[in-house]
């Protein structure tokens, strides 16, 4: 039963030795791009580890494509986060907390000046320290350590690249892997739509790289990936379980061995516990896998916001819905703290001012949407059949609002559309009321002259 299930069986530990002391060890190009958002001392680390791998290293041509594509755009948004944090703090304060606390002018004990006095005083704060932890930061533009240290690592350990045939053919199979949700590879389509097929089906060309490196060497692989997507990983209630068992799989099937799929803390950890490189300092690994955990969160904001932009563009001009900016808002306080800076409890900061806004739009709302309903069940006494059509219009549209995200101008609409009915029926009501009255008073004179005619003996 294992060979037909054999993904969903770990490694025993004949397997692991095997594969530590024999095998081939390659990383992943998202792996090595992390190397620039590490401290000094954790890269330090790494990169020692892998020199003490290098007769072992070797380097698929597409994970090098990927690390030179992506290398320059990691650098420059590393250079760019601290001012795109400290922006973001000020504008989420100036558009929110701010308003939060405009709130409060007329409360007779609460200083609001003094607290947008301290408010602007934290901003203030928080720009000066990232200007200072800025200047810590390595001038990769200007001397790319990791760059160098990498080249000479896998000199002359680069995969031949696919030709322009086989690359085809790939990408016809991707298609249709990606069609069923087949590993590995899918959940980049989307994101990776506008730059062209290479990177659309990069991991997947990765994955034919390892299985063709394996078929030929006949050595056993240990791939490191800080890919977290679904598409590499078995993910059950946001825990991470093993390694897509399709994948294990699969690589079996095709080459009789087994391939062992870490992410790089766990690498990091391995590599320490089987002397491999003792130096390593746990506060190293710690930071890694706080890295790694960071791109989760990421990962999964992003997801949320592709979300909340496929919903704004639906209810956007409904409702104007204020969640795909959070999102990168979030992400920006999220991964702030990879660099020390005093954000650590600036989500929670903004997540509660945001609900606190929202909180009281929607109570201001309420009054607005139980108006319309008071006004609405008025109609419920009123005879004119129009007043009672036009009381069942109100009512119908009123049970079908969207109580989620309250709209005072659709509220207000609703309460000058029954404000003018009202009016408009009361109006009719009176003229039904004159003209009963006036007929009323004709017959009474009527019936009097019927008595006394004007020629009878009785006027004379």
């Amino acid at each position: 039963m294992k060979k037909e299930f054999y993904g969903f069986y770990a490694p025993n530990q004949t397997e692991i030795d095997k594969s530590w002391n024999e095998g081939i060890f390659v990383f992943d190009a998202n792996t090595l791009l992390n190397l620039y958002r590490y401290s000094d001392s954790t890269r330090k680390d790494f990169l020692m580890a892998l020199s003490k791998l290098k007769e072992k290293l070797h380097m698929p041509y597409q994970v090098g494509y990927e690390y030179h594509s992506n290398r320059n755009s990691v650098i420059e948004n590393l250079d760019t986060s601290y001012y795109t944090l400290s922006a973001s703090i000020k504008e989420i304060c100036d558009k929110n907390i701010t308003g939060v606390l405009k709130q409060y002018v007329r409360h007779p004990s609460i200083e609001v000046e003094t607290l947008k006095k301290v408010l602007n005083e934290f901003v203030k704060k928080i720009e000066t320290e990232l200007e200072k932890q800025k200047k810590k930061h390595p001038d990769f533009k200007k001397e790319d350590e990791v760059l160098k240290q990498l080249t000479e690592l896998y000199e002359n350990k680069v995969g031949v690249p696919f030709s322009k045939d086989e690359l085809k053919k790939i990408y016809t199979e991707g298609k249709e892997r990606y069609d069923q949700l087949i590993p590995p590879g899918y959940k980049d389509l989307e994101t990776k739509k506008k730059r062209g097929d290479q990177h659309i089906y990069g991991d997947l060309i990765i994955w034919k790289e390892l299985i063709s490196l394996t078929k030929k060497e006949k050595k056993e692989v240990i791939f490191i990936t800080d890919d977290r997507k679904e598409d590499w990983w078995t993910i059950e209630n946001g825990k991470t379980i093993r390694p897509r068992e399709e994948l294990i799989k699969e690589f079996y099937d095709l080459t009789g061995i087994r391939i062992l799929i870490y992410n790089a803390d766990n690498f990091l950890q391995f590599a320490k516990e089987r002397k491999l490189a003792t130096s390593i300092k746990e506060q190293s690994i710690t930071e890694v896998k706080e890295v790694r955990k960071a791109d989760e969160i990421s990962i999964t904001l992003n997801e949320l916001n592709d979300i909340d932009y496929k919903i704004s563009d639906k209810y956007i001009s409904k409702w104007n819905l204020p969640s795909a900016n959070w999102a990168n808002l979030l992400k920006n306080a999220e991964l702030s703290t990879k660099w020390n800076s005093p954000s650590a409890n600036l989500a929670n900061l903004i997540k509660n001012a945001e609900l606190a806004t929202q909180w009281n739009s929607i109570n201001s709302n309420f009054d607005a949407i139980r108006k319309s309903f008071e006004i609405a069940s008025q109609w419920n006494s009123n005879p004119t059949l129009d007043a009672i059509r036009k009381s069942e219009e109100i009512t119908s549209k009123l049970t079908s609002f969207d109580y989620t995200h309250p709209k005072t101008v659709e509220a207000s609409k609703l309460s000058n559309e029954v404000d003018q009915s009202n009016k408009s029926s009361n109006g009719t009501i009176s003229k039904l009321e004159s003209k009963t009255e006036k007929t009323t008073n004709r017959r009474k004179v009527s019936k009097t002259t019927k008595k006394n005619p004007p020629n009878s003996d009785t006027n004379k």
